[in-house]
């Protein structure tokens, strides 16, 4: 679904990411013509931004949370970005077609989809555009690289979170972010004792980003965890 941002009452959402992302760089004219029609994409919490293998899409995060995940043959998944607030997303599609992964929003987001093709022709004509290309490859692999670390080397709260991100975007689009694992499972799926989860999900608790309830764990404040990461 998608709406002009001018006119709408949505412009100050559109120059807020703006200002955290590396376009405030750029001088305005540059700015207009990469954000083209301001035509704003709204996605429900689970919905998909671009799937892996989908033709090349960019898009500037104004609001909510996406994660970039890669998927193997036998449908395992791992997150390799979380994409906020001034995220530009999409950009190693748009030079390396079709998108070599998947973003997907976790809570309801709203993003602005960008003109791929004005960015491919300013990306092979102007220098300011290719050094804010290349920042954001430089910065995506980084963080990419951090999630792995995370993954392999973080400490018990951190792979926790993770997780249990990971597990609420595979829940049914629409309901509540529920991860419908036991303690046993999710200290398992995370290499801890059973103890040692349980302490750390009391605190989660008490800082109200999530809840226990039938059949899971409830994520309320999604956002907020992944702002942890």
């Amino acid at each position: 679904m998608s709406d002009r941002a001018r006119g709408t009452g949505t412009q100050a959402p559109v120059d807020a990411a703006v200002a955290k992302s590396h376009l405030a760089r750029l001088t305005l004219p540059l700015r207009v013509r990469l954000l083209g029609r301001n035509a704003l994409v709204r996605l429900p919490s689970r919905a998909y931004f671009v799937h892996e293998g989908d033709p090349a899409r960019l898009g500037l995060v104004l609001s909510g949370l996406l994660r970039c995940f890669r998927a193997t043959a036998d449908g395992r998944e791992l997150t390799l970005i979380w994409a906020h607030q001034g995220a530009i997303v999409g950009v190693a599609s748009m030079v390396h077609p079709p998108s070599p992964w998947s973003f997907q929003a976790i809570a309801d987001s709203v993003l602005l989809d960008l003109p791929i093709d004005t960015w491919g022709e300013l990306l092979r004509t102007d220098a300011a555009v290719a050094g804010l290309v290349a920042t954001q490859y430089d910065e995506l692999l980084r963080r990419a690289v951090d999630e792995i670390l995370i993954y392999a080397h973080g400490d018990l709260r951190r792979r926790l979170i993770v997780r249990l991100l990971e597990l609420v975007s595979r829940s049914a689009e629409g309901g509540p972010l529920i991860a419908a694992v036991t303690q046993d499972d999710l200290a398992r799926s995370v290499g801890a004792t059973r103890p040692s989860v349980a302490r750390v999900l009391q605190q989660l608790r008490a800082e109200k980003s999530i809840r226990s309830m039938y059949g899971g764990i409830l994520v309320e404040r999604p956002e907020s965890l992944a702002a942890q990461l």
